[in-house]
């Protein structure tokens, strides 16, 4: 049996290699009974039945290519199989960001039209920032101020200037040090371009060595391959980081295909197709919409499969993000809301259920073109052979988001939401179908988006997602994340 990989990529902030990834191992395998059977094992370590714990070690991580980071492989689970972790460390390749470029971006965020460039999620931020700035400029007027003796000037003044100059330096300090990674990276300026692209190039690269994919750029023969499953897990900044990569793998493998394979398998595309189409018609509501998401799953599942049954290598079965300020896309990513319509719909940002083009031969939608294989079958066949366009990479991988719902921008995680509204299927501007899994956590919330009761908001619970605040007992978050994994799958 092959093995599955889990690729963890780091928020923003000065990380320090393994650090997440250790962690975040000892949250979703070490610490879960349901994984191995313990009894008839005993501890790799003291030989004692009985154990407490799932096996793990760490070993040089050739595929990363780096010396700071190592590879965390497990023992086998209860199915016979085997999973590696991997950490797409990238904290190196975005340093030395100085005030000035912060300062550049927050200004610029600062300077939209609250009515209509500024989302609801963002606002209390947004009101703060403002309070912050002007809270800055009294304190450098202060400064300003005479002090000598005889002049208007006063030991409680100057007392009060110097503790707000020095709470402005932190300030400064801690945007530079914890925001100056989104700063450089969201933006698409020339100081910050090849930093984006390193950043990009290696997670492809680690990416594609998963896959299969050789340096040459062949793909290595199927016994070659270690896995037949990949997830991506991504905090924070590394979300925007993760869905970039996503993005690019995709278009780089998107149409590889074995033409000589007969009959050509399509009935799994074909019906995912038909169901977003039905679904863009008479888009499903509540519940129904809570089911045709679970089934649409189903269906990239089944999509992904018989993908690679036509030869194509793409296993990235399953993206998990947490706390991630995709939420925020239309006002990080692009300008407007407007401007991310256009960016979905023009397949520079994927989608989820993927973007739909009408195609005039078969007179219908597809994410799918006839292209390499236009030779096989009849042209105007919707069930004819077809490949997946650049931007469908969520026609098979699947998307779980978990998020914490703020209070008081301090209580929960402010940077987090949900993502469907902004990364599903629109009409007239407004977002009609999703197949993004949102779930809410820190606290877990009901159907009418009450919190549930036993679960509690955290002070700050962005950096907590795969904490566990009681063991041994099992925090509902961690319950929903390693759902999320699917490691037993």
């Amino acid at each position: 049996m092959k093995k599955q990989a889990v690729v963890v990529i780091h928020g923003m902030g000065e990380q320090i290699p393994m650090e997440t990834l250790t962690s975040f191992v000892d949250s979703v395998w070490t610490t879960d009974p349901d994984l191995v059977d313990r009894t008839n094992k005993p501890d790799p370590d003291t030989g004692i039945k009985p154990r407490s714990r799932n096996a793990s070690w760490s070993r040089p991580d050739r595929r990363n290519r780096s010396f700071e980071l190592r590879v965390i492989t497990t023992e086998s689970d209860k199915n016979g199989r085997r999973t590696d972790f991997y950490e797409y460390y990238w904290a190196h390749l975005i340093v030395d960001t100085n005030w000035a470029q912060v300062r550049a971006w927050i200004f610029e965020l600062m300077l939209r039209d609250p009515r209509r460039d500024v989302p609801l999620g963002v606002l209390p931020v947004w009101f703060l920032l403002w309070l912050i700035a002007i809270g800055g400029g009294i304190v450098f007027l202060l400064t300003l101020r005479p002090t000598t003796a005889g002049v208007q000037g006063s030991w409680p003044g100057a007392i009060a200037v110097a503790l707000g100059t020095a709470a402005l330096g932190w300030l400064i300090g801690f945007l530079v040090g914890y925001f100056g990674d989104v700063a450089r990276y969201v933006k698409a300026k020339p100081p910050n371009v090849a930093r984006r692209q390193e950043i990009r190039e290696n997670g492809v690269a680690l990416l594609e060595t998963l896959i299969g994919i050789q340096p040459d750029g062949t793909l290595a023969a199927e016994a070659d391959r270690d896995y037949d499953r990949i997830v991506i897990v991504a905090h924070s900044l590394g979300t925007i980081v993760a869905y970039d990569i996503l993005t690019h793998a995709f278009a780089r493998v998107n149409t590889i295909v074995d033409k000589t394979i007969s009959p050509f398998p399509q009935d799994a595309r074909v019906a995912l197709e038909g169901m977003i189409r039905e679904g863009l018609r008479n888009p499903p509501q509540g519940a129904s919409l809570r089911q045709w998401i679970g089934t649409f799953r189903e269906a990239q599942a089944a999509a992904r499969a018989e993908l690679n049954a036509t030869g194509n290598p793409w296993i990235v079965s399953d993206f998990v993000t947490l706390g991630s300020p995709l939420t925020h896309a239309e006002f990080l990513m692009v300008r407007d809301r407007a401007r991310l319509s256009d960016a979905k719909r023009q397949r520079i940002l994927p989608s989820c259920p993927p973007t739909l083009e009408y195609d005039g031969t078969t007179k219908t939608h597809h994410f799918t073109y006839r292209g390499p294989l236009s030779r096989l079958g009849q042209s105007n066949d919707p069930a004819a052979p077809r490949l997946p366009h650049h931007g469908a990479a969520f026609a098979y991988t699947r998307w779980t988001n978990l998020y914490s719902a703020h209070e008081w921008i301090l209580w929960g995680d402010i940077i987090s939401g949900k993502l469907a509204d902004a990364f599903g299927l629109e009409k007239d501007g407004e977002t009609v179908l999703h197949g993004i899994r949102d779930v809410a956590v820190m606290p877990a919330l009901d159907a009418a988006g009450e919190p549930i009761a036993g679960d509690h908001r955290p002070f700050f619970s962005h950096t907590k997602y795969w904490t566990n605040f009681e063991p041994p007992s099992l925090s509902p978050h961690i319950q929903a994340l390693r759902e999320a994994l699917r490691l037993k799958e």
